[in-house]
């Protein structure tokens, strides 16, 4: 089964994938973007080259794998180039096609903003988290919403994965 966390910034994705990794015993991929643009000292100031390195390094994290958390994906990368340039290249949408099943758990944004060098949407979260379920949507990719704070968010995706069917993973 490989799991993906996904949603806006800010909504608690990493927590949560760390949660969810030490629940399931899981090996969690963390979010490429932060480290990548950390060491490039780019911050927020990232180009479509960038975008293009993400996705490769996304691809490497995945290949031969059964068993993940991932903390973002293709999608999380289709949705920020679409954000600021437009359409997006064929590249992505091969590989979004071709990856492996997954599961989706789209973090609503529910929790409060939390204030980082990398983040850039705080005031639009929930026109964003509209996006990715869109997204989901109209790529019929499994997925379940989780809300909530504390015990009772994790406790929502645990809930969440429970009803998957072993056979749609």
């Amino acid at each position: 089964m490989i799991i993906v966390l996904t949603g806006p910034e800010s909504c608690g994705k990493t927590q949560l994938s760390e949660q969810l990794s030490a629940h399931l015993k899981f090996p969690i991929v963390r979010e490429h973007a932060r480290s990548y643009l950390q060491s490039m000292h780019s911050g927020l100031h990232y180009k479509p080259s960038d975008l293009l390195q993400l996705l490769n390094l996304q691809l490497a994290s995945e290949e031969g794998a059964t068993q993940l958390i991932l903390d973002t994906d293709i999608l999380t990368l289709i949705i920020w180039w679409r954000e600021k340039y437009g359409p997006v290249p064929a590249i992505f949408q091969h590989a979004m096609k071709s990856q492996s099943p997954r599961h989706y758990l789209l973090c609503a944004p529910d929790l409060a903003w939390q204030p980082d060098p990398l983040r850039e949407n705080s005031s639009d979260r929930q026109r964003l988290f509209d996006v990715y379920q869109r997204e989901l949507v109209l790529r019929n990719l499994p997925f379940n919403v989780v809300r909530g704070f504390g015990q009772s968010r994790f406790d929502c995706a645990l809930a969440a994965l429970e009803n998957v069917p072993a056979s749609a993973l």
